[in-house]
């Protein structure tokens, strides 16, 4: 139980510091700002009670025991009633007030904990400490400089507090935005819109959004009734400290050593996900409102247009069917020869790349550098992007998808290939260099029986992947089956372009089966 109160006190924390709680709107969408917890604290300042208990729950958790199940409890309790307090409060207006440098600080220290995360267990950890605070001052500084500023324009005050607005301000703003409500009118009315009343409280600003005179001055209207993302997670942690808790208070006993560990884990999970859900605007409600959509897409599909033939017209026949299985053999040619030139290059830059193979003279070691290099900057350049730059190189067709392919999948099968030679066991190699063997000899008779079935395995596996792949280049004009469903779709010829979905499927499945049977016998 301790784990769930520690995984709710951290992920409120820092939920506090980097989710909104409620938006600032002002005149257009774009001028809304998200304030966090943190940022709302001078408007709110019982706010920080919240913050303050989340501590002592996360300070308590190392006693455990009732102690920490007692933390849990008040946390959550402080928490709920600090959220439901301010959802209850009116719409207010605030003025942001930019923080300068807090961004930039922020970004060092997450370089700075990307880098402890590699090197914080063994002998490279003092080393990674200092490895890391060095890169996260440079980066820092890099933010500050003049250079930064015109490269990340947005990163200077991103981060924002939200200043209370006394009532003798809020007066001034409401007497200024009603003394020019009749210009403001007479435009409106020129273009045939419909006068503006004047307003008497705050809370009429939100009607047609904030005025662009006040939200010019840098004023944004808080409606705390509005929830941002950020609320319904402090809501459920809140929720999930005061369940623990109460679980904790009635077996005690329930916490291990691992919790810190587990809690650290899903706090930075879930500040990581919730974001990342909002930023895709992932939203459910709107596949079901695209459900008719998708049920007219479906019958323009069915049935299949196989063949159309017009015996008045011979010129006007058509046989998608025909032109499916000459596409889908492409397809298969394409990943087929990617394949094969890939596994040209990438069987012997494998070598280069193992490290058991290369540790023995300064020239080896440097080649394992290059070649390792070339392996890690290759792999991350999508094929997709390599097939736009050859389709742009070469024109359309085929040529363009073996080339983009062929390119990427060398890194891939290297990678994988040198790893195989690194774990292949040294019992062999030792025994054929205790005879005086030489070095060819040992790869030959040692190495590679070892490590041809593994092999086989790798290019089997990376030709489905291929084949998979050259289903999308076709999308970019590198031909294939992809190129012929994106012209059945732009065309309107949804009944043919259903034949190739369903030829992709079964040969999809076709292959995966022969592939793993065959892997299954080698290896």
């Amino acid at each position: 139980m301790r784990r769930l109160g520690l995984a709710g006190a951290l992920t409120s924390l820092l939920v506090a510091g980097t989710l909104p709680l409620t938006p600032g709107v002002g005149l257009r969408a774009t001028d809304t700002v998200s304030p966090t917890v943190l940022g709302l604290l001078p408007v709110a300042p019982w706010l920080l009670l919240s913050l303050l208990a989340l501590v002592a729950s996360v300070w308590t958790a190392r006693r455990g025991g009732r102690v920490a199940a007692l933390g849990s409890v008040i946390a959550g309790a402080v928490l709920l009633l600090s959220l439901i307090v301010w959802t209850r409060q009116p719409s207010q207006l605030a003025h942001v007030q930019p923080l300068p440098g807090v961004m930039e600080v922020v970004a060092g220290l997450l370089l700075l904990a990307l880098v402890q995360v590699f090197t914080w267990t063994g002998p490279q950890r003092r080393t990674g400490l200092l490895v890391g605070f060095a890169l996260g001052v440079a980066l820092t500084g890099y933010l500050l400089s003049p250079d930064g500023r015109t490269k990340f324009p947005s990163t200077p005050g991103y981060y924002r507090v939200m200043r209370p607005v006394p009532a003798d301000e809020t007066t001034r703003l409401i007497s200024g935005y009603n003394a020019d409500l009749a210009n403001l009118n007479a435009i409106r009315k020129s273009i045939d819109l419909p006068p503006l009343p004047p307003i008497k409280a705050v809370s009429e600003l939100g009607a047609q959004g904030l005025p662009q005179a006040i939200a010019d001055q840098g004023y944004r209207l808080l409606q705390p009734a509005r929830p941002a993302y950020g609320e319904p997670v402090l809501f459920l942690t809140a929720a999930l400290l005061l369940v623990s808790g109460l679980l904790h208070l009635r077996r005690p006993q329930l916490q291990q050593a691992s919790d810190w560990l587990t809690g650290s884990v899903i706090a930075v999970l879930v500040t990581l996900l919730v974001p990342s859900f909002a930023a895709t605007n992932f939203n459910l409600s709107q596949l079901v409102r695209g459900a008719p959509f998708l049920r007219d897409f479906l019958s323009r599909s069915w049935p299949p247009n196989l063949a159309q033939v017009n015996p008045q017209n011979p010129s006007a026949n058509i046989y998608p069917l025909q032109e499916v299985m000459s596409q889908m053999a492409l397809t298969v040619e394409i990943a087929l020869v990617g394949t094969f030139i890939a596994t040209l290059f990438a069987l012997p830059l494998s070598f280069l790349a193992a490290r058991n193979l290369t540790a023995r003279h300064v020239l080896m070691r440097a080649s394992y550098v290059v070649v390792r290099t070339f392996f890690n900057v290759d792999r991350g350049i999508d094929t997709l992007i390599l097939a736009l730059v050859f389709v742009a190189a070469v024109g359309l067709g085929p040529f363009a998808g073996v080339l983009a392919m062929a390119i990427h999948s060398v890194a891939d099968l290297g990678k994988l290939y040198s790893e195989a030679i690194e774990n292949a066991e040294r019992g062999p190699i030792e025994a054929l260099e205790s005879v005086g063997a030489t070095g060819t000899n040992v790869l030959r008779w040692g190495i590679l029986p070892q490590v041809l079935p593994l092999f086989t395995s790798y290019t089997l596996y990376r030709f489905e992947i291929n084949f998979r792949v050259s289903i999308v280049l076709g999308f970019v004009g590198a031909g294939g089956i992809g190129f012929f469903i994106q012209g059945a779709m732009a065309s309107g010829h949804y009944d043919q372009m259903i034949i190739g979905v369903i030829a992709i499927i079964v040969i999809v499945n076709l292959i995966d089966f022969l592939s793993s049977e065959l892997r299954r016998r080698l290896v």
